[in-house]
């Protein structure tokens, strides 16, 4: 009796999960991405504002015929600093970065963001002393594109 009621209860369960087939789900849409590099030199950013006036800030825009309307309005877009670039210690950080610099007795943050519209993306960086008057180095960014 013992090993008939297991029995049982699998044919019944077996039969009740029996039924039609519901109606087919929505065709499957395949995730596409693509990654660009991009490298601000020193000389290229562009100051907003007057050099060590407050709200000064460094940009650089970039055109990038990738980025269509689709992807601004239904993909996701996610941008990184690469830090130590060409190096055993190159990383990705992503934007966007606040980061503490000393240099001898001085001491500041670096904040670097990015925003982006069908067509182009623009990189910026603000120093939280307004010290704009000595340009961000070099820098090399790698742009996600997800849809």
């Amino acid at each position: 009796m013992k090993k008939l009621l297991p029995a049982m209860l699998a044919v019944v369960c077996l039969l009740s999960c029996e039924g039609p087939m519901g109606p087919p789900g929505e065709p499957a849409v395949q995730t596409q991405w693509k990654a660009v590099y991009y490298t601000v030199k020193s000389q290229d950013w562009r100051l907003e504002g007057g050099k060590d006036n407050p709200n000064s800030y460094y940009q650089y825009v970039f055109d990038e015929p990738a980025l269509s309307d689709f992807i601004y309005q239904e993909g996701v877009v996610i941008a990184y600093v690469v830090a130590s670039p060409g190096t055993d210690k190159e990383v990705l950080r992503p934007l966007p970065d606040t980061w503490p610099i000393a240099e001898g007795p001085d001491y500041w943050t670096e904040h670097i963001t990015f925003d982006y519209m069908p067509g182009s993306v623009a990189f910026y960086v603000a120093y939280n002393d307004f010290a704009t008057s000595v340009r961000p180095p070099s820098m090399t960014f790698k742009l996600m594109m997800i849809w």
